[in-house]
């Protein structure tokens, strides 16, 4: 085993054979390692202990006994795999909360590269994200999308969360995207789309912008290149024209449903129950009128909320926004 690197077992040459001592001879106790060894039994005792504490050996009745190093290294991965699951969870979390926050629009403010006479404003291409989600956290009453030429939506779940905040908050939304965009955010972002009947597919989406309240919009520098960042602008002239591009997209796009008919069939009754919570109906006027016993109504809301992870039917409503029509969002 000379030519191997052992090192991952975090064991010296010692301790490796104090190892090899015990899994030859289950039930050993610390002396009889010491006397095949040829060493002293507290040095033993010691290594032994260490083991122990790292799961590589295990103390029966004073005697000790090998674990499978195999084993043993298995689950030293599937902790370390779940350390870096929780650690990327709260990165996820942390990042989300820092976008929307006023604190990278401070820093922003302070080191833009360029505010145009006209009202506009230079992003970078890194920071053109963080300006899509400070957008949609500012908007009041509508914002329009339209999206194209992404690669890879997984950077842009932040983006997707704040659409489906704001839906549930009474934002109107009009999102048109090309449909490789549509299908990359089903990829990437855990399947979560801002509402369906709110968001339109349309080949013909040129590139990415945002346009929000009828007063700014974000517009990439360039069409065919999302590295080149993007321009924020102000100009009412300009944001009118780009509104009547959005608008003719959408008007022109089709309409966004679930491929799988037994998905819609039940996204039309989670409609209807949430339209209903909201409108103060109890459990049994809900399932009069949408065909389902009370208890099935029960079980339903308590699967949305566990879904929506919601406390209570109030904050169901409001978490569930993508399931209410626009006019009657929460």
């Amino acid at each position: 085993m000379s030519d191997l690197d052992l090192g991952f077992l975090e064991l010296s040459p010692t301790g490796l054979a104090i190892w090899e001592q015990v899994a030859l001879h289950p039930f050993s106790s610390a002396e009889a390692i010491a006397e095949l060894l040829g060493t002293t039994p507290d040095e033993v005792d010691v290594e032994l202990r260490a083991q122990s504490e790292r799961g590589q050996v295990r103390c029966v009745g004073g005697t000790w006994v090998a674990q499978d190093l195999a084993a043993w290294l298995d689950a030293l991965h599937a902790r370390a795999q779940a350390e870096q699951a929780t650690a990327a969870a709260e990165r996820a979390r942390q990042r989300a909360d820092l976008l929307r926050s006023h604190l990278p629009s401070m820093h922003r403010q302070g080191t833009r590269k360029l505010v145009g006479g006209d009202g506009s404003e230079m992003i970078s291409h890194a920071d053109v994200n963080i300006r899509i989600v400070e957008l949609v956290e500012q908007a009041t009453h509508s914002l329009r999308f339209m999206l194209a030429g992404l690669m890879s939506f997984g950077q842009n779940t932040p983006v997707i969360e704040a659409m489906i905040r704001a839906a549930g908050r009474g934002v109107q939304l009009s999102s048109v995207w090309t449909p490789e965009c549509i299908e990359a955010a089903r990829r990437g972002a855990a399947g979560r789309l801002p509402p369906l009947g709110w968001v339109r597919s349309n080949p013909d989406v040129p590139y990415r912008a945002v346009l929000k309240d009828d007063e700014s919009i974000l517009v990439q520098r360039l069409p065919n290149d999302l590295t080149s960042g993007a321009l924020v602008i102000t100009h009412p002239p300009t944001v009118a024209l780009y509104a009547q591009q959005i608008d003719a997209l959408f008007a022109d796009g089709e309409h966004l449903v679930p491929s799988d008919p037994a998905e819609f069939r039940q996204r039309q009754k989670d409609s209807q129950i949430i339209q209903l919570i909201a409108a103060g109906t109890t459990n049994k006027g809900i399932g009069a009128q949408i065909g389902y016993s009370e208890r099935t109504v029960q079980r339903r809301i308590s699967e949305l909320m566990a879904k929506y992870e919601a406390s209570s039917r109030i904050e169901l409503v409001v978490k569930a926004g993508d399931l209410l029509p626009p006019s009657q969002s929460a």
